[in-house]
């Protein structure tokens, strides 16, 4: 015998179905997604377990991001639940939505979908828990947050292009180095006017970008060249467009720099983590500690897949 627990989860809520073998519904309620919630339902499904003495307890809930993680985390790591067998699911929320339109009689109302996926888990054929391991959620967080900053980096950067184009219109086309090194910033950071650059001395902007760029630049007096020729050709702002336009130069290159260091402490955070995950994956060339991290942190611990069609599967491919 086997006792069935469906939790439709939203929010604020946790609408909780106890079904037994055979279809019959031994509880429904509602409790509050939180904490003292989950352990009020942890301790319903104590009193059934202890009343119909099942051999297994299936729990199953949506993946509804946020949302169901912490009650699935929370249902698969209690002590007291383990010696009844407890395995945890999410579902698909697709897989549950097809299931339900099989139902053609179904009152609308408030738990019916925790009644479903209840009936869902007693259908069987849910063979892999969604649950991972500790490291890998942590990892997943890391990797997906990182992604995140990547996007905004490449936005702000866009918009910085845009702006330096209205104060410097041929900068892109004459200047052979990156706009994003440190010595173009902090030129950028004096707000000197076209025509201040225009008049500079070359060799006093050749040792500006010598000094900023650390001696990285093999031929510092070719780039000045490069730059006063840009400021040269460029087309010339009114002072009172000019000044907004250094101001926000100066404010994009701020956050540019800030969230270049929040990516690099995701790094070598992202490193340390993969350090206790044993894999191969950065023997495959092109694959370092970032890509590596980003696909262990989606699949999770490989043994949740009987073959590589159910990772597929998994991953959308198929």
């Amino acid at each position: 015998m086997k006792l069935y627990i469906g939790i439709d989860v939203s929010s604020t809520d946790l609408y909780t179905c106890i079904m037994d073998q055979e279809g019959n519904t031994c509880a429904q309620f509602k409790v509050d997604n939180h904490l003292l919630g989950a352990t009020f339902l942890r301790d319903q499904i104590l009193l059934w377990a202890n009343k119909r003495q099942p051999s297994e307890i299936l729990i199953g809930m949506e993946a509804t991001s946020v949302y169901s993680w912490h009650p699935a985390m929370f249902f698969h790591q209690q002590e007291e639940l383990k010696s009844w067998h407890v395995k945890v699911f999410t579902i698909n929320p697709k897989l549950i939505r097809k299931f339900k339109e099989a139902y053609t009689d179904l009152d609308k109302t408030d738990g019916i979908d925790a009644w479903i996926i209840a009936d869902r888990l007693r259908f069987g054929r849910l063979k892999v828990t969604a649950v991972m391991h500790e490291q890998f959620i942590a990892l997943q967080r890391l990797t997906r947050m990182r992604y995140h900053l990547v996007h905004q980096l490449t936005r702000e950067k866009q918009y910085f292009l845009q702006h330096l184009f209205y104060k410097c219109s041929s900068f892109t086309q004459e200047v052979d180095s990156s706009v994003f090194g440190h010595a173009i910033l902090e030129l950028l950071l004096e707000s000197f006017s076209l025509d201040d650059i225009s008049q500079m001395d070359v060799q006093q902007l050749a040792d500006f970008l010598r000094q900023k760029g650390r001696n990285r630049f093999a031929d510092p007096e070719c780039i000045a060249k490069s730059i006063q020729k840009a400021a040269r050709s460029s087309y010339r702002l009114s002072k009172c467009v000019e000044d907004s336009i250094d101001l926000l130069l100066g404010l994009s290159i701020q956050s540019i720099r800030s969230l270049q260091a929040q990516i690099k402490e995701l790094d070598k955070a992202i490193t340390r983590h993969l350090e206790g995950i044993p894999n191969t994956l950065q023997t495959i060339p092109g694959i370092g500690p970032v890509y590596a991290a980003g696909i262990l942190a989606e699949i999770g611990q490989i043994e949740r897949f009987g073959n590589q069609a159910a990772l597929a599967k998994y991953a959308g491919l198929t």
